[in-house]
């Protein structure tokens, strides 16, 4: 991990730093002709016929980032037209399988790690591509399938409690260094004292995704520091093994998890609030926590430009040595090309705004200022300038980072994680009946 961490930071400084594959309705596949057709063909610049490409965008906070981004785009590439698909309601892996059952693929498609393993035979092989060949090399083993690159990484993304630093220092009188909350035990002792202010110490999200497979990434990445331990588990878990009543993380999880809810600022109807409002809560200095990641930094500041917000550990235990009380979880999610239904002159535009969004400099300023994400290429020549990236940086140049387990589950297990944890969230059902339901689903959703 070091060796990883330390090649990605040589990077990044010398370039001044910087989310059962079913049944699915399918056209025939690329050919190999096609394919080198539109690699040869991506360098354009925008003449040539009229293309129209679509992006199937998974993360819905960000749709208006990446809409700015394609208009960016098109103004120097006009022949080209790219229009975003939203999730519209549907999992990622329902919204896949919907689209290519109806022979309506995305030509592009963000994807998290059970829907790349569910989907990965739909998807153009771009390894020979500019862009693609810039991923750093601790960042690719997830996006390849028998040797061939199927996918590049979105963006270096973390996963933890999003503080509001103005709300603490304000509730407290107090400068706040997150480093200071070393425990769980120092976190309560914080929540309890901005209980006592007109300012709310937690919001907690109730959406499936967050609760399933975000907060869950915290879980299964605190096992073990320890890579073949961490797989172990998630075997056990596919067996029924894994008993979650009796482990000791899975406890110190849930203590966490208890302690937000005790001071949500939602604890009365803690379904009833919505994601965007809980933006405009965070972004108006009305609560200090929040568990979500740095994807939505962006939100924060278009709605308020002062905001000053950071990234910290979900604390994992009392006793400061637990694993992920210094931590927060990395994680990218993955960009896609369809091999299936595309046409070779939409692979070929959708690879050369690829090349344009990683290798341009004018790609880059989007990729970095409008979509505000940490470069997991080689070569950025922008530097990121938001606190948040900045400091992302800093946990992985210290090793800070627990990796994103979501990545390991079965299609579709997510969502039944999330809506176990959203009755919990809502006292319907009991600790005992989280361990019961997850091991259960785990044997399920493994078994399909």
């Amino acid at each position: 991990m070091k060796k990883a961490i330390s090649f990605l930071l040589a990077g990044v400084m010398a370039a001044s730093l910087t989310a059962c594959s079913g049944s699915v309705k399918e056209t025939s596949p690329a050919k190999q002709e096609d394919t080198k057709a539109a690699e040869q063909t991506s360098e354009s610049k925008g003449s040539g016929e009229k293309v129209e490409i679509s992006f199937l965008v998974t993360k819905p906070e960000i749709v208006p980032q990446f809409e700015e981004t394609f208009k960016r785009y098109t103004e120097s590439h006009p022949n080209v037209t790219i229009t975003a698909i939203p999730l519209s309601g549907q999992t990622i892996y329902e919204k896949l399988t919907s689209l290519y059952a109806s022979g309506n693929a995305p030509t592009i498609t963000m994807v998290g790690g059970p829907e790349f393993t569910s989907f990965k035979d739909n998807f153009l092989d771009i390894t020979d591509t500019d862009f693609a060949k810039k991923v750093y090399s601790w960042a690719q083993d997830k996006t390849k399938s028998d040797g061939k690159v199927l996918a590049v990484p979105t963006t270096a993304e973390g996963i933890g409690i999003m503080y509001n630093k103005k709300v603490i220092e304000a509730a407290t009188g107090k400068e706040f260094d997150p480093s200071s909350i070393k425990s769980r035990k120092d976190f309560a002792q914080l929540l309890e004292e901005i209980s006592k202010t007109e300012y709310a110490p937690v919001q907690i999200t109730n959406k499936d995704w967050l609760l399933g497979s975000h907060l869950t990434s915290v879980l299964y990445g605190a096992v073990s520091k320890n890579y073949d331990e961490r797989q172990a588990v998630i075997e056990a878990c596919r067996k029924g093994e894994y008993n979650f009543a009796d482990s000791q993380v899975f406890n110190n999880w849930m203590d966490t998890f208890d302690l937000l809810m005790k001071y949500n600022k939602y604890a009365k109807s803690p379904l009833a609030n919505a994601y965007e409002d809980d933006q405009l809560t965070m972004a108006s200095d009305e609560v200090a926590f929040w568990p979500i990641g740095n994807y939505i930094y962006p939100n924060i500041v278009d709605i308020n430009p002062d905001a000053q917000v950071g990234l910290m550990p979900y604390p994992m235990g009392d006793d400061e040595s637990a694993v992920g009380n210094k931590e927060i979880v990395l994680s990218y999610s993955m960009f896609a090309i369809d091999a299936k239904q595309s046409k070779p002159e939409q692979q070929a535009a959708a690879i050369d705004f690829f090349n344009w969004l990683v290798t341009s400099k004018e790609g880059q300023d989007s990729y970095v200022n409008t979509l505000m994400f940490v470069p997991i290429f080689e070569g950025f020549e922008i530097q990121p300038a938001n606190p948040v990236a900045k400091q992302i940086v800093s946990y992985m140049e210290q090793g800070n980072t627990l990796e994103r387990m979501s990545d390991y589950f079965p299609a579709g297990v997510m969502n039944q994680f999330g809506a176990t944890m959203q009755q919990y969230l809502d006292g319907k059902i009991t600790r005992a009946d989280v361990a019961n339901q997850f091991k259960d689903k785990w044997v399920e959703f493994s078994k399909k």
